[in-house]
């Protein structure tokens, strides 16, 4: 590793924007399945899809699970793909690497506004649903 992708993989979400980010990730589903060809083969399509998303869902099959834990798992795909690990639930985990750099989400006391604006960009357009009366 060089010492500007060290310094990249050293940078740590804040508690607030790890629960904001947990929050948006509730209403998208996993983009990219590892199972048991391995890790090593999912790494480009890992790396392609969080470049256009930002935020995205790793889901780990049986296979992959022979031969490394989901902790291991989670550690290569976030180590290789310069992101940070957001939540690991269940067999799915969720990854984040911003599209304009690190220094927004890695302050150490952000102001809470700062925040909401600069994750509306992630959320997905949905149509909001109608009341029926």
């Amino acid at each position: 590793m060089d010492s500007n992708n060290n310094q990249e993989s050293k940078k740590r979400l804040t508690s607030r924007a790890r629960k904001m980010l947990r929050a948006q990730s509730h209403s998208i589903a996993p983009v990219v399945w590892a199972g048991k060809e391995g890790v090593d083969k999912i790494i480009h399509e890992v790396k392609r899809q969080i470049k256009d998303r930002g935020l995205i869902k790793v889901k780990i099959k049986k296979g992959a699970l022979e031969n490394d834990t989901k902790e291991d798992i989670a550690k290569k795909i976030s180590l290789e793909t310069n992101s940070e690990v957001v939540s690991l639930v269940g067999n799915v985990i969720t990854l984040f690497k911003p599209r304009e750099g690190w220094k927004k989400y890695t302050t150490k006391k952000p102001k809470k506004t700062k925040y909401i604006e600069e994750f509306e960009k992630f959320r997905f357009s949905r149509k909001p649903k109608s009341k029926k009366m």
